[in-house]
């Protein structure tokens, strides 16, 4: 970019600033801010995902699309039914490419803050983090007593909520058990079986909508 150019800062304060570049240089650019206000695409809710570590570029699609829907942050852990078992030294090199990604679509989407991919955790602790939000679910495909939409409804007004979906075969019974003895929900998002990079979007999706942080007109 050169002296002259328009571009939006964002800082760590809540604010995004209109600004004029005055010059660029090979390690220093200074810019003339020309109009500043709060953040203006960053959800009014906080949705943090916890997902199953699936395998390939399955959970690049994953963290890519929750990121422009809206997601907050992504927390993958290791569950019963991950294929992909990554060393320690393994995922050090696939959260350098998540962040990556993740940084990618935050810049695609507008957003105004870039959403973080955490390192990875075990089933046990990721479902204590999740059960700490208000509002925390669990996507089932077995579920058939529960709706993502009625809890939703249940929760109206909620302004933090956490999303835990499965790896390629999703849940076991027992961690089915496990996650509703540690408060949360178990949900049904429709009768359709959605792939595990799918199901994530979906629900947040639902959640952004339902909060009425997606603007669709008729």
């Amino acid at each position: 970019m050169k002296k002259g150019a328009a571009v939006i800062v964002c800082d760590d304060a809540g604010f995004e600033h209109d600004c004029v570049l005055e010059s660029v240089g090979k390690d220093r650019v200074v810019a003339r801010i020309v109009a500043s206000r709060p953040y203006s695409t960053e959800p009014s809710v906080e949705v943090t995902v916890f997902a199953g570590l699936s395998k390939g570029e399955r959970f690049d699609f994953l963290i890519q699309k929750c990121v422009e829907v809206g997601a907050t942050s992504i927390v993958p852990f290791l569950s019963e039914r991950c294929v992909a078992r990554p060393s320690e030294r393994d995922f050090e090199r696939k959260h350098a490419r998540f962040s990556r990604i993740a940084l990618e679509a935050s810049k695609q989407a507008q957003r105004s803050r870039p959403v973080q991919v955490s390192g990875i955790f075990d089933f046990e602790n990721a479902l204590r983090m999740a059960a700490e939000y208000p509002t925390a679910m669990l996507l089932y495909e077995r579920e058939n007593q529960h709706s993502l939409s009625s809890l939703l409804r249940a929760a109206e007004g909620c302004r933090r909520y956490a999303v835990m979906t499965g790896p390629e075969g999703g849940f076991s019974e027992q961690e089915v058990r496990l996650a509703v003895s540690s408060g949360l929900h178990s949900v049904s998002i429709g009768p359709r079986i959605m792939r595990c990079e799918t199901a994530p979007v979906a629900a947040v999706c639902a959640i952004m909508y339902h909060t009425g942080n997606y603007d669709i007109g008729v």
